[in-house]
């Protein structure tokens, strides 16, 4: 009797170790767990900063991005009209100095000349403005491509960041089918 006594004490000793190695694993566990979750957390926490950071800071970025342009916009019309302001004074310097000599000796007036030159002169800073303009219109385009790509970037992390989990999950029940009988 005393050896069937013995064979249950020891049962519920080995029982007892049992469920002792079970609860401390499922302590290990949900200790891993609360520190995994705990550093995700953390990670969330500063990205919020650092996106609010970034957003606090988009008036100035857009502020000096409009003072650029302005910068480029200024510099483009000084350029513009002091060439145009030189080519005049060339161009009268000129055709007070030719006209006679032209007049006298070839069948192309200097007033012609002149006229020809003006307007291809007009034409350059018409170009150089159209320039600044392709240029102004690139940057506003690439401001938008650059936004919708991260809209794009974003839904496609998110349903990627979905099927992964997904994935994880079904790795984990499918090494786990004791799982779910002990939750």
């Amino acid at each position: 009797m005393t050896t069937r006594k013995e064979d249950t004490n020891t049962s519920r000793s080995v029982s007892d170790d049992k469920t002792t190695t079970i609860n401390s694993a499922d302590d290990s566990h949900h200790s891993s767990r609360r520190l995994i979750d705990k550093t995700f957390e953390k990670a969330k926490d500063n990205i919020r900063v650092a996106t609010d950071e970034a957003h606090r800071e988009l008036p100035r970025y857009m502020q000096t991005v409009t003072d650029n342009q302005e910068q480029i916009v200024q510099a483009a019309r000084g350029i513009a009209e002091n060439y145009l302001e030189s080519q005049r004074e060339i161009t009268s310097s000129f055709q007070s100095i030719w006209t006679s000599f032209f007049d006298n000796y070839f069948w192309n007036s200097p007033k012609r000349m002149t006229e020809t030159y003006a307007r291809a002169v007009s034409s350059f800073s018409d170009g150089t403005i159209a320039t600044i303009r392709m240029y102004n219109n690139m940057i506003f385009t690439n401001t938008g491509a650059i936004g919708m790509s991260m809209q794009y970037v974003k839904a496609n992390t998110q349903e990627i960041s979905r099927v992964l989990v997904n994935s994880a999950k079904m790795i984990e029940e499918a090494t786990n089918p004791f799982q779910s009988r002990r939750d």
